[in-house]
């Protein structure tokens, strides 16, 4: 298992290495990068990151570590494990494909509850996303964190997944979700305050989400785990002290409700087009996209 996941990572820095040998007019035969020179393959590597106005999980101090602690209550993610799955994801934060989604084996969580173990490992696919945190590339180290909550890590594939599909709320690291994908809707918003110099940390209440045996609709967890993904919650909110936490939808307002912070709470409804009476309602005007980024604007940083 070890081999294969290495000679994946590989496979993935060369894909790597030929968009940005493409970019960089290197006259080299792509079937032999490892002839590379260390010098120009390392320089290669590390303009993926230069090339981005954004820094992706970029934790700071002890940030790390204490995320991944209070992870591990609910998910059995090798520190190490948790460590190469955001550098993949911050190598791939620019490419204009769809990379392979990474997977990890259904057995990282066990649900609290027995009785719902059977559906667990019967369902069709089991989502996961890490939390992520996006900021602006620029001189500024001291940025003040601002905290999103999504839901739950919905996913939708035609055949079964064995394994669990591992990604970040709303697949933000990926350049196709944040630029042409339905989530652009959800990138407009962060943007707003990325552009204000905020440092946002995107989370999901329910770090898990299941489906059905037969099909990708989703059934809902136990109420057992869903306690627990609260308290984790509660414990993530708490390293990375945000001056405000913004709920997307009511599942996730409700939920933050129920914790006990001394946190100003902004409560919006979800961005997806589903929520567009919500906004309308709110708003006094149609739910185009244009109107939700201005009002979300206008709203937003006036409480901030």
């Amino acid at each position: 298992m070890l081999v294969c996941a290495l000679r994946m990572k590989t496979c993935r820095k060369y894909n790597l290495l030929r968009m940005k040998l493409e970019l960089l007019k290197f006259d080299t035969d792509f079937r032999n990068l490892s002839t590379l020179p260390p010098a120009i393959f390392g320089y290669c590597l590390n303009q993926i990151e230069v090339m981005s106005n954004y820094l992706f999980s970029q934790f700071k101090a002890n940030e790390f570590e204490d995320l991944h602690q209070v992870l591990s209550k609910v998910l059995d993610i090798p520190q190490d494990q948790l460590k190469s799955l955001y550098e993949m994801m911050q190598q791939e934060f620019e490419l204009d494909y769809w990379p392979p989604e990474p997977t990890l084996p259904r057995s990282i969580f066990q649900p609290d509850d027995g009785s719902f173990q059977k559906c667990y490992e019967e369902a069709f696919i089991i989502g996961v996303d890490i939390p992520s945190l996006l900021e602006k590339k620029d001189d500024n180290p001291n940025k003040k964190t601002i905290a999103i909550l999504g839901q739950d890590p919905l996913r939708s594939k035609p055949e079964r997944v064995k394994d669990i599909m591992i990604g970040t709320p709303y697949g933000l690291h990926l350049k196709k979700c944040r630029d042409e994908w339905r989530t652009k809707q959800y990138f407009d918003l962060v943007k707003v305050l990325l552009d204000e110099g905020y440092r946002i940390y995107l989370t999901d209440i329910f770090k898990v989400w299941v489906s059905k045996a037969d099909c990708d609709r989703g059934i809902h967890l136990n109420e057992r785990d869903r306690i627990r993904f609260i308290q984790v919650l509660k414990s993530e909110l708490e390293i990375f002290q945000p001056l405000a936490v913004i709920t997307w939808g009511k599942e996730a307002s409700n939920a933050m409700k129920g914790i006990n912070l001394e946190t100003k709470h902004l409560d919006f409804p979800h961005p997806s087009g589903a929520a567009n009476g919500a906004w309308s309602k709110l708003m006094g005007k149609p739910a185009t996209q244009e109107n939700k980024v201005h009002f979300w604007r206008e709203k937003v940083l006036s409480c901030l």
